[in-house]
């Protein structure tokens, strides 16, 4: 029975032998399978890292384009500003240079109403000369009612002349400095039309211009900005699924080494039960073995007594397997 034991603690020792040795092949491949995904973990890892890298650029960048965005704007604003101020300078200028077209337009047409009554208006100094020579002339001739009344007659034609003339000289100067006002007005319109001309075309546009590539340079930084956040997430998932998949394998990983474990003491305690079963063996075997002698020594010892008690002659090997049956029958 214990050799039946032996040879069957030998298969199941072999067959544990198998079962560890698939044991070990399960956790080379789960190690190799784990060193891939590691591998494949700290590529995303990187690859994170530069998406990362780059989503902080394009917003650091997107920072910087709406500050200057700003400060441009501020800009723009003054010179809004300042376009609005010398666009209301011209407006006024061209309003007061209406106003004083119309002005002129009506001190001629008085003008032109009072040459028309009375005919042509002597010159003031000419009249003003004559009445003071009828005045002197009054002042020393001899009283003389006809004359007296002629006199104030002839004074007044010529004063109301000499009103007349200065109203239409009046209204000549009113006139001459109206155009000569609409002359410096219009030289000061020109220069704020070329001011206006020279700020838009040299400022302001320029500005505008800039100001819309940066806006859209902005909508292109936003763009990437998006299309990197996907990319980002997009590569946290796929990490998220590398670590998802790793812990799956620490845990199949663990499983094996546990089941490993198990094996290698199933085998050391068949191991010790086959050593234990070859042992018990083999003492059993010594013991037939020694059980066999005796009765061959017996046997042997029963037939030279047999002989010496027939008086028969005993050999040398007959008596030392009496004295052997007596040894071990002493024992």
């Amino acid at each position: 029975m214990s050799l039946l034991n032996a040879e069957e603690l030998e298969k199941k020792i072999e067959e544990l032998n198998v079962k560890l040795s698939n044991v070990n092949s399960e956790l080379d491949e789960a190690y190799k399978e784990l060193n891939e995904l590691k591998g494949k973990l700290n590529e995303k890892r990187n690859q994170l890292t530069v998406v990362i890298n780059q989503l902080n650029s394009k917003r650091n960048e997107l920072s910087e384009l709406k500050n200057k965005i700003n400060e441009l704007i501020s800009k723009r604003n003054s010179i809004i500003e300042h376009l609005k101020k010398n666009k209301a300078e011209k407006d006024e200028v061209s309003k007061r240079i209406i106003q004083l077209r119309d002005r002129i337009k009506n001190l001629r047409e008085l003008l032109k109403e009072l040459e028309a009554s009375g005919g042509r208006v002597q010159d003031k100094d000419k009249l003003r000369v004559l009445i003071e020579k009828l005045e002197f002339e009054h002042d020393t001739s001899p009283s003389d009612l006809k004359k007296e009344m002629e006199f104030y007659k002839t004074i007044t034609e010529l004063e109301k002349n000499l009103e007349k003339a200065e109203t239409l000289d009046e209204f000549r100067s009113h006139i001459a400095n109206a155009i000569k006002e609409i002359e410096e007005l219009s030289r000061r319109r020109a220069e704020l039309i070329n001011n206006l001309k020279l700020i838009y075309e040299g400022s302001y546009k320029p500005l505008k211009d800039e100001l819309m590539g940066l806006r859209s340079k902005i909508n292109d930084v936003r763009n990437s900005i998006g299309e990197l956040k996907k990319r980002r997430d997009e590569l946290k998932a796929e990490r998220d699924e590398i670590k998802k998949q790793m812990l799956s394998l620490y845990a199949k990983i663990k499983e094996l080494k546990e089941a490993k474990m198990q094996i290698i003491d199933e085998i050391n305690k068949n191991r010790l039960l086959l050593v234990a079963a070859r042992k018990s063996a083999a003492a059993a075997e010594r013991r037939r073995s020694e059980e066999s002698v005796k009765v061959e020594l017996r046997k042997r010892a029963m037939e030279a007594l047999q002989k010496l008690e027939k008086g028969e002659r005993v050999s040398l090997d007959e008596l030392m397997g009496l004295e052997d049956s007596d040894d071990h029958q002493s024992k």
